[in-house]
């Protein structure tokens, strides 16, 4: 006899803990200072802002994405093996975020690094956008009566946010720091559309219905 696959709310759950874990690893990667005096401290504080703004793009990014997972699971009401497996190996590239980071505080901002963070950022929203087109999906039945037009509008969002990340990833052979740079301005202006609540600024995959 086969196991029932877990709820939705178990998966956001483990969504939450990981999460929570990850961008808690992002802040233990930072190496205190040591110093014998306050001007030196100061100094060295000062030479840590690579270290500190990369921590503060990655803390952002994982941001981003626990509010995609959310988003999904929002409309999901059913749970399966294939969604399951999904949600997992959403995870595993959400855990590989400090990874990255670190690449980058230990190496700099070089085509191999630039290109592991981008292509990382890039399969948490291939992933995320299959979990939605599948679990939207009539065949799954993992959701109520969701309005197709939402669902429609959703999966054509993913795309165009997937086309936006991957460009600056190209850039990265030609000036990594400006492919990091054109990551963080994406970031800040998607945190903005999505805390200003107005209409043209639909989050990510649509996944949230007019006010």
């Amino acid at each position: 006899m086969t196991a029932p696959p877990p709820p939705p709310d178990r998966l956001n759950t483990l969504a939450d803990g990981v999460f929570a874990i990850a961008m808690t690893v992002l802040v233990l990667q930072l190496g205190v200072p040591v110093a014998t005096g306050d001007d030196q401290l100061g100094d060295l504080l000062l030479g840590l802002w690579p270290e500190l703004l990369m921590y503060a793009l990655s803390f952002l990014v994982l941001g981003i994405f626990w509010l995609v997972h959310h988003m999904i699971f929002s409309v999901i009401v059913g749970s399966n093996s294939t969604l399951v497996w999904l949600n997992i190996v959403f995870l595993m590239f959400a855990a590989l975020i400090p990874f990255a980071t670190a690449l980058i505080g230990e190496h700099g901002a070089e085509t191999g690094t630039a290109l592991f963070y981008g292509a990382n950022m890039l399969a948490l929203f291939f992933i995320g956008w299959v979990m939605w087109t599948y679990s939207t999906s009539d065949r799954a039945g993992l959701t109520n009566d969701v309005d197709r037009d939402l669902v429609r509008g959703g999966r054509i969002m993913g795309l165009i946010y997937f086309a936006v990340f991957a460009a600056p990833l190209g850039l990265a052979f030609i000036s990594p720091t400006v492919s990091m740079v054109i990551y963080g301005f994406i970031v800040v202006v998607f945190i903005s559309f999505t805390m200003t609540g107005r209409d043209e600024a639909v989050t990510i995959w649509g996944a949230s219905r007019r006010e």
